[in-house]
């Protein structure tokens, strides 16, 4: 049988793509990151699933089944900052098979997808280059869903964490991108003091693994903090682990008025 061995909540912000030349403000996020290298290192995972708020998709929930994940990635929303990045990792079909079939047996509608050329978009690699920097696990990418609620997205979640489980494999659920997310132009600009309270106090839960207390905070706090895509991306974490999980925050940085947490779980 497999299990869930971690759970992550990171950041993508564009400015960490070129460690080399990342902003100061974007520092203590880097260092973050790093140390969750560690955690992914420690953990041995055979497998990464990892949703993106930034892989947008309207209908249906998607999980890439290409064995193998490679191109050259330029933002198209930010390619004065990303152009030009080369990956390569490898992937896993069946899993990806697996979870689209739990996921629609769950009702949350979903396709497998092995479509070629796909370009893969900045929330996934710009965490993959840290989590994993050789390049040597393999990872399932998911999209986060318009039409899907934040009650689906749970199922979603869950029905990920039912493949994980019949599988053989050790896997680390990520959720990839920002908690609040009022956006405003200036890049090193921190969210409202407001907001920072309510991410903090939304992480506090979420690393004491207070599942109740999650399940009735969530669905406001991604309202009234606008948080990215509407938090579908956490949502399905929490349905893969039932919010028990319990960690530490590595890291939390600005981006354009966001909240972006770096945080690790263990069952």
């Amino acid at each position: 049988m497999g299990e869930i061995v971690g759970a992550l909540i990171v950041t993508h912000t564009p400015r960490i793509a070129n460690e080399a030349a990342a902003p100061e403000f974007t520092r203590e996020m880097i260092r973050g990151m790093h140390e969750l290298e560690g955690v992914v290192a420690r953990l041995r995972p055979d497998v990464i699933v990892q949703s993106s708020t930034h892989w947008v998709t309207t209908f249906n929930h998607y999980a890439l089944s290409h064995k193998r994940h490679k191109g050259v990635l330029t933002s198209s929303e930010a390619p004065e900052i990303i152009a030009g990045m080369p990956y390569d990792f490898p992937g896993d079909p069946e899993l990806a098979e697996a979870i689209a079939k739990k996921a629609n047996e769950a009702g949350a509608p979903a396709i497998a997808s092995a479509a070629e050329p796909f370009m893969l978009e900045y929330g996934t690699v710009n965490p993959i280059q840290y989590l994993t920097p050789n390049f040597d696990v393999s990872v399932v990418p998911l999209s986060c869903c318009l039409m899907a609620n934040i009650a689906e997205c749970l199922r979603f979640g869950e029905a990920v964490g039912a493949a994980i489980r019949a599988s053989s494999r050790r896997a680390i659920v990520v959720a990839s991108g920002a908690l609040s997310h009022k956006l405003v132009r200036g890049p090193s600009t921190w969210p409202t003091e407001e907001n920072q309270k309510l991410d903090r106090q939304f992480i506090d839960m979420v690393t004491h693994g207070r599942a109740d207390e999650i399940k009735s905070f969530f669905p406001n706090f991604c309202k009234t903090t606008q948080a990215e895509m509407g938090g579908r991306h956490v949502a399905m974490l929490l349905g893969a682990t039932g919010g028990t999980f319990k960690g530490k925050l590595h890291a939390y940085g600005p981006s354009s008025g966001t909240g972006n947490p770096v945080v690790s779980l263990e069952p």
